[in-house]
């Protein structure tokens, strides 16, 4: 029951005409009860949401108080008041709705020792609110509370102590790629054996699987979150109450408590299609935290911690890291609500920009694509790059049949081509990446004795500490970055081996599309990544290139045009 549901149903005495008595009014509890992600971490199953309430209702009961209001905030931390159910219960403290607060302890009201002082001096004693916490044998109508503002200062020096040494453990379970968070990423669940490790959902895996197709058909998040709706498919939050992993609803469940379960958030669509774990990888330190203050900024991706590998993957990488390119190029819908199906894959070569759609005049129905910079700033920064929308359909519909007819006549031929080619182009630059890891990390390796030597002589008192310290500093900035580059080869050495697996499944998707009479935008965005316009003027001709880049392979399709 949240704090918006106070029953205020006996807010005056009960009058008995037959006995001319006056009724006592029953004491109004309110229960409070709170978990932060440290918490539970620490105190475990004993610091559940569901344990602190059991207590105080029992609590509640023997003395025959009526529980009006339970307030519940899971996940948030108690070093400031910015929790949603807390700050409902102020305002019903404010409207004299409640006579008594219940905690389980000091620290479930506040670990802020100036907040919890100013609350327990000021607010409750202003309002007339006795607060009691339980287990610390709190309790504001009697004298036994001298040692509460020691509790206080108490909490917060503990709760500081514990803030560094928790941020220095979940360093160490990031690096090496385990899962910290208190619920699994929706899609996985934490497993048996191991609360740090994850592995696929079978309710809820599914679910992610058809946001990523949707997705690859060059859907953008807000369609997919209407067609979330439409189908009646319940959003994260619902399946976490079902699973009894935390009992938060969303603002549209308390709006509609009967379909409100069906309304997904736009921003958490955004955050499952760019959330790497569902390739299998632990991407850790995501956000900027500060003791008491809490949450400063989100972290850009490339300050994450990324661990691959770490478990089962719901989503193909190949289709993660082309959902990536599409999710970012996404484009608005033109002036009439309706979006392209070239949206987000037709570019200007001269710029780079996209280029948009729109209609040739206000008089003509005919559609034509312009370079986006130009359509802005004119001609001093690009040319215009005009492509009829139809022309540029005829170009992409005969080349996807051209290359779909030879995959079929010619499947093996093509295939050892494109292998061929693949090699001939990466051998060389294969055995520079290789090369380099293998000095680099034996770089490392010297590094490490280096330091190891250096600290013998440090201990030996052969060198001064302003010495080792110099030393040490410049080792460790070698080290980093001899790291970081033998992690960029890596991946692109890991990448150049994809590129040659893709050609075997772009042939075997290309196939498909034989004997296509028309385009959309889902086969598109499956099979291609960009295309190019490029452009010269000579005089009145203008001659333009339209390059078609082809999804997992490196190979590009080019269409000359002349015009003037």
């Amino acid at each position: 029951m949240k704090g918006e549901n106070i029953m205020t149903n006996n807010l005056f005495s009960v009058y008995n005409k037959g006995t001319q008595t006056i009724e006592p009014l029953a004491t109004r509890a309110a229960i409070y009860c709170r978990l932060s992600k440290d918490d539970e971490e620490r105190e475990g199953e004993s610091a559940s949401i569901q344990n602190q309430r059991a207590l105080l209702e029992n609590y509640c009961n023997e003395r025959g108080w009526e529980i009006v209001a339970i307030y519940q905030d899971d996940g948030y931390t108690g070093l400031n008041l910015n929790r949603p159910d807390f700050k409902r219960m102020l305002k019903a403290v404010e409207r004299k709705q409640i006579d008594v607060i219940l905690t389980k302890d000091l620290s479930r009201l506040s670990r802020n020792y100036v907040d919890a002082e100013k609350l327990t001096e000021e607010i409750f004693p202003k309002n007339k609110i006795r607060y009691i916490a339980l287990n610390d044998s709190v309790d504001t109508d009697k004298d036994n509370n001298d040692m509460m503002p020691f509790r206080n200062l108490f909490n917060q020096m503990y709760s500081a102590d514990v803030s560094k040494k928790v941020h220095s453990s979940y360093l160490t379970k990031a690096k090496s790629g385990q899962f910290t968070g208190c619920i699994a990423p929706f899609g996985y669940r934490k497993t048996e054996s191991d609360r740090n490790k994850l592995e696929p959902d079978p309710d809820t895996a599914p679910i992610v699987q058809y946001i990523f197709n949707l997705a690859k058909e060059g859907k953008g998040a807000n369609h997919i979150r209407r067609r979330l709706e439409d189908e009646k498919i319940p959003c994260p939050t619902w399946w976490n109450r079902q699973k009894g992993l935390r009992n938060k609803v969303t603002k549209f469940e308390r709006e509609n408590p009967e379909t409100g379960h069906f309304i997904w958030d736009f921003t958490t669509i955004k955050e499952i299609l760019f959330n790497p774990v569902y390739i299998g990888a632990i991407a850790s330190q995501k956000q900027v935290h500060k003791f008491k203050t809490g949450w400063i900024r989100d972290k850009k991706p490339e300050e994450w911690i990324i661990v691959e590998g770490m478990h089962e993957p719901i989503i193909n990488r190949e289709v993660f890291d082309l959902i990536q390119e599409k999710v970012n190029e996404r484009k608005r819908p033109d002036a009439f609500g309706n979006y392209s199906i070239f949206a987000g894959l037709i570019k200007c070569g001269q710029c780079g920009k996209s280029m948009n759609i729109r209609r040739a005049n206000q008089k003509s129905k005919e559609q034509i694509y312009t370079c986006s910079l130009y359509n802005k700033y004119g001609v001093a920064h690009c040319s215009q790059h005009r492509m009829k929308y139809d022309v540029l359909y005829s170009i992409i519909l005969e080349q996807i049949r051209n290359c779909a007819k030879q995959a079929l006549e010619n499947g093996e031929d093509i295939a050892e081509r494109l292998k061929r080619e693949s090699e001939q182009d990466e051998q060389g630059e294969r055995a520079i990446i290789n090369k380099a890891i293998a000095e680099d990390t034996a770089r490392i390796a010297t590094l490490e004795k280096m330091i190891a030597k250096m600290y013998e002589d440090f201990i030996s008192e052969r060198i001064s500490a302003d010495i080792f310290n110099n030393l040490l500093s410049k080792s460790q900035a070698e080290q980093k970055a001899l790291k970081n580059r033998v992690e960029r080869n890596t991946a692109r050495r890991d990448s150049q081996e994809r590129e040659v697996e893709g050609n075997d499944q772009w042939l075997k998707m290309i196939r498909e599309y034989a004997d296509i009479q028309e385009l959309d935008s889902a086969m598109l965005n499956q099979l291609i990544k960009k295309i190019v316009v490029y452009e010269d003027t000579d005089e009145e001709l203008v001659r333009q290139t339209v390059e078609i880049h082809f999804n997992f392979i490196n190979q590009t399709d080019k269409y000359k045009l002349i015009r003037q």
